[in-house]
């Protein structure tokens, strides 16, 4: 079997309303997601997708210069997952959130799933088949605690059992952090996991190592499982280090970063005690496993992160997380924004939360997700 040819689409889906997220100037007005499409001689379509919520605006030149003749003239079978992993991770596409090429990856992993009629999972070796759901909340604006609770207590009535909130990462002080927090517990009492990303690793102006202090020794108060990226790791693994070493809170982040190699770094220097790489960021499924290991090794944990995208992206992490027996599965979800609607406004049969807050990994070959056939009217070119 051969790759013949690969297909870009960009899908945009429109949010019922503006949303402004902290790390972009300008309000988001849909949900934009690039959509692979890998063709084989065999007539199996491999998909695959990634986000580009930062606007970046030249995925498929990238696609189309440096992956696509990679892919039909060096790769062509499938197969040769780890062939195309490694060529990228030695020539990575740049710093920052930039284009990356695990939605290729995630496509190559979808054709051989299809091939053998098996899930991605089980030719991982994976049996953990239900992952716990934390429901990711942005930050859209400056809520008040009151609006906070009122969120948070929606969301939970949705069936979720985990919240992670985003806060800090529009400026508030670490007491309103806090007292968020000590609200949210106090009202949803301590059956519900709750988990902080300060947002603070990719702000141009960081809180101060005191204040990062101060606020993972407060949360501990209120048995919070984790306080994600409340400091720049990757520009000061020592710093985050010493945040590690001085708290009881589990400190993790990762969820931007790309191959294995940079999260080596920052777990030899203790700088975080949970890693999350993202799929569609971090080069692939494959690369999870890596860092998962490299975690084991040292001792530390891998929860991996998913952010903006489509069914796709979500059952390719959960098909690594199955692989790598994570304890939880982020689920991006913020009412009236972010809604089930939005999120499987592509997939024929979409990954839905159960009652007790939980999602099951697909079973069907592949991805085991499948696209509407009206997925081409969200498409923008």
């Amino acid at each position: 079997m051969k790759v013949v040819d690969m297909k870009c689409h960009v899908v945009e889906i429109p949010f019922s309303k503006a949303i402004r997220v902290s790390h972009s100037e300008e309000p988001a007005r849909c949900y934009h997601i690039y959509l692979i499409e890998l063709l084989t001689d065999e007539g199996i379509t491999g998909i695959g997708d990634a986000s580009f919520y930062t606007g970046v605006s030249h995925w498929e030149k990238y696609l189309e210069t440096y992956v696509k003749p990679f892919l039909l003239q060096e790769i062509v079978d499938p197969c040769s997952i780890e062939k195309f992993v490694s060529h990228f991770r030695v020539k990575p596409p740049g710093a920052g959130i930039s284009p990356r090429p695990s939605c290729v990856e995630m496509a190559l992993w979808d054709i051989i799933g299809k091939k053998a009629g098996l899930p991605i999972y089980k030719l991982l070796g994976g049996n953990k088949t239900r992952f716990k759901a934390y429901a990711s909340v942005l930050q859209v604006q400056t809520y008040t605690v009151k609006e906070w609770v009122e969120l948070a207590r929606e969301i939970t009535r949705k069936g979720f059992r985990a919240v992670k909130m985003h806060l800090g990462g529009m400026g508030e002080g670490v007491q309103h952090v806090l007292d968020v927090v000590k609200a949210v517990r106090d009202d949803l009492g301590p059956e519900i996991d709750l988990m902080v990303d300060a947002q603070q690793t990719w702000n141009p102006h960081p809180i101060e190592f005191r204040s990062a202090l101060k606020l993972a020794r407060g949360l501990e108060e209120y048995d919070v499982m984790w306080l994600e990226e409340p400091l720049p790791h990757l520009n000061n693994p020592d710093l985050s280090a010493r945040l590690c070493d001085a708290v009881d809170i589990e400190i993790a982040g990762g969820g931007s970063m790309f191959g294995w190699p940079a999260y080596k770094n920052l777990l030899e220097k203790g700088a975080l005690d949970i890693v999350q790489p993202d799929v569609t960021f971090v080069g692939g499924i494959s690369e999870i496993r890596k860092i998962a290991f490299l975690a084991e090794a040292y001792g530390r944990r891998c929860v991996p992160h998913f952010s903006f995208g489509s069914d796709l992206g979500f059952a390719a992490t959960l098909h690594a997380c199955s692989a790598i027996e994570s304890p939880y599965v982020e689920y991006l979800y913020h009412p009236p924004y972010i809604t089930e609607e939005v999120r499987n406004a592509l997939s024929a049969n979409p990954i839905k939360l159960s009652k007790d807050g939980y999602v099951e990994v697909p079973e069907g070959p592949g991805l085991g997700v499948a696209l509407k056939e009206s997925w081409k009217s969200y498409l923008v070119k």
